[in-house]
């Protein structure tokens, strides 16, 4: 989970923010086999998606990557990664990873 210092409407881009004030965010996962073109090869290949949802479990941010850019514990890793896109977004505010 991510937590703010304040609730707070967010921006999730340069152009978009929240409609409503946020105080909490959720990052959930799934991990799906697709395939991806190697040498002119179609290739397996493990990928991510993850979403960030606010209080009232609307998806705000999204995300897909190859699943060999994660090292460990892929929640943590992730929860750190939008960290990082919404503290350059938004930096009056403070977010904090409670994992």
């Amino acid at each position: 989970m991510i937590k703010l210092n304040q609730a707070s409407f967010i921006y999730t881009s340069e152009d978009t923010q929240t409609s409503s004030k946020v105080s909490e965010l959720v990052v959930n996962y799934t991990n799906y086999l697709g395939t991806k073109e190697v040498d002119g090869i179609s290739t397996p290949q493990g990928y991510i998606q993850s979403f960030v949802y606010n209080e009232t479990m609307n998806s705000i941010l999204t995300n897909t990557q190859e699943n060999t850019l994660f090292t460990g514990d892929i929640l943590n890793e992730l929860t750190n990664q939008y960290i990082a896109i919404l503290q350059a977004l938004n930096p009056s505010i403070t977010f904090t990873n409670t994992l």
